[in-house]
């Protein structure tokens, strides 16, 4: 058995590994404050960091882009002494709102899905082309290897 009572977990308490509703903050669950909690899954929603997060929080709230400074000094004290700014807080209970009743588009919190470049088309033409020829090659091998 593990033991890990010197980090503060007791014996029994520990969450069954098999049980499909354990997820990667279960154990920390209790320990991560309500704030964090709504940022990490405020930016998991959507699929962004959370500094971004704190720039799409701003400029929704103050109707302007930051500049990297206004932004790294509310980032540096949300990281290091769990500080949330009221603006970012209220962004993250809008947008975990509205992924709750099923009425989330990312677009209109300021996310917009990135263009297709023409490294990413290429790369997925030449996957496309990989992928083809290994099918193929499988079949022609199981074609000549089967015996009637």
């Amino acid at each position: 058995m593990l033991d890990l009572s010197h980090m503060g977990f007791l014996p029994g308490k520990l969450p069954d590994p098999s049980d499909p509703s354990v997820t990667f903050f279960t154990i920390d669950e209790d320990h991560i404050p309500l704030d964090q909690r709504d940022i990490l899954a405020a930016s998991a929603t959507l699929e962004v960091t959370e500094y971004r997060l704190f720039e799409l929080a701003y400029t929704r709230w103050f109707g302007e882009s930051p500049t990297g400074d206004k932004i790294e000094n509310f980032f540096v004290a949300y990281m290091f002494q769990q500080v949330v700014p009221f603006w970012v807080r209220q962004y993250c209970r809008d947008v975990l709102e509205k992924d709750e009743l099923g009425e989330l588009n990312p677009v209109d919190f300021g996310v917009h899905p990135r263009p297709e470049s023409v490294t990413m088309v290429r790369r997925g033409i030449r996957f496309l082309c990989l992928i083809t020829f290994v099918v193929v090659a499988m079949h022609l091998i199981a074609i000549l290897v089967t015996a009637y």
